[in-house]
């Protein structure tokens, strides 16, 4: 089979590998669809911790089950799937809460899919069997493209900062951020109620590929403008209910507690860089203004599933935050141009 094999930072090869064997307890999957990922970026540039080369990355991801072993279950050849990345242990604190993004294993281990496992970059993938006990694999409707599927997974990590910040019905929302997530979370926002959605990028590009998508109700480049006075303005003095910062941005993290109306909710959602991640917020704002501020990392396979419901039933039309397909040789080009700013999702179909 192709793979597309992370080899160090700014390289990644294309090459001939086996096919891998299964056991009689795992499932083989044929990929259809594996996005490419701000952490795949990440990843590309500068490496991490947890990914040894050589590596298969591609950690959002879709496809049909060719084979099946012997004593799996519940699944047969020909399902057609998405693959929740994250193998949590099931036992740790957090786990038997079902809050499994947060499984204490996983963070010492990163065992998920093109991290610990191999990924989706490449035309075939193995689930081992505790994969497919923790239920990682997640069926999927016939009336949805695999596209879809693959792009459920950052989907959901936005629905947890949604939830988490308890977007509703009323709620004016600020989304700091025009990559594919940032509009995620916009697109979300609406699900939920909120009835002003306003969406903050530095980037022109992006944020013109925003108003063309009508995503939100306003649109700003602080560059060009005011945001808080454009703000205030907006909500008569009073100021978004929910800041949600979907971008590696400490400065609007540390601006936020300006920004956001009294018993306001921020969600620092986009991490910052390590060598630069701390910010220095006004606690007396915090404090007088009776502020929430929380984090969101990742999603459960709960969180996935929903998002799979909401795009097959249609209440959301994932199809348009991908803005480009491309083979697994295109893969190192493709990344440079999202790198550039040109893209939203792009989805790899082997």
């Amino acid at each position: 089979m192709k793979a597309a094999v992370y080899y160090g930072p700014n390289d990644i090869r294309i090459e001939d590998k086996p096919i891998p064997k299964i056991t009689d307890d795992d499932i083989l999957v044929k990929v259809q669809a594996s996005s490419i990922c701000g952490t795949d970026l990440r990843i590309y540039k500068s490496g991490h911790h947890a990914v040894n080369p050589p590596q298969i990355m591609g950690h959002e991801n879709a496809g049909i089950i060719v084979e099946v072993g012997r004593n799996v279950q519940n699944f047969k050849a020909g399902d057609r799937v998405a693959i929740d990345p994250i193998v949590s242990c099931g036992y740790c604190y957090y786990c038997k809460r079902g809050i499994t993004n947060l499984c204490l294993t996983f963070k010492k281990t990163i065992e998920a899919f093109g991290y610990f496992y191999p990924g989706g970059f490449a035309e075939y993938m193995a689930i081992p069997k505790k994969a497919i006990l923790r239920g990682n694999v997640i069926k999927i409707p016939e009336n949805m493209s695999f596209e879809e599927a693959a792009i459920a997974e950052p989907m959901a990590c936005a629905l947890n900062g949604q939830l988490l910040a308890r977007v509703g019905a009323g709620d004016t929302v600020l989304v700091v951020g025009a990559g594919p997530v940032g509009l995620m979370h916009a697109n979300l926002s609406k699900i939920l109620g909120a009835t002003k959605v306003i969406i903050s990028e530095i980037n022109q590009n992006r944020l013109d590929i925003a108003k063309k998508l009508d995503i939100a109700d306003y649109y700003i480049n602080p560059n060009s403008n005011n945001i808080k006075d454009f703000l205030m303005d907006i909500t008569e003095g009073i100021g978004p209910d929910v800041v949600m910062i979907a971008a590696p941005s400490k400065l609007s993290q540390e601006q936020a507690v300006n920004w956001v109306a009294c018993k306001g909710r921020i969600c620092f959602f986009g991490g910052l860089p390590k060598n630069d991640n701390v910010a220095c917020v006004d606690s007396n704002l915090i404090h007088y203004k009776e502020i929430y501020i929380h984090g969101s990392s990742g999603a459960t396979t709960e969180h996935i599933k929903t998002c799979i419901e909401l795009m097959s039933g249609k209440r959301i039309d994932g199809k348009k935050f991908i803005t480009g397909t491309c083979s697994l040789e295109q893969i190192p080009n493709y990344i440079e141009e999202i790198l550039g700013g040109k893209h939203l999702k792009v989805v790899a179909t082997p």
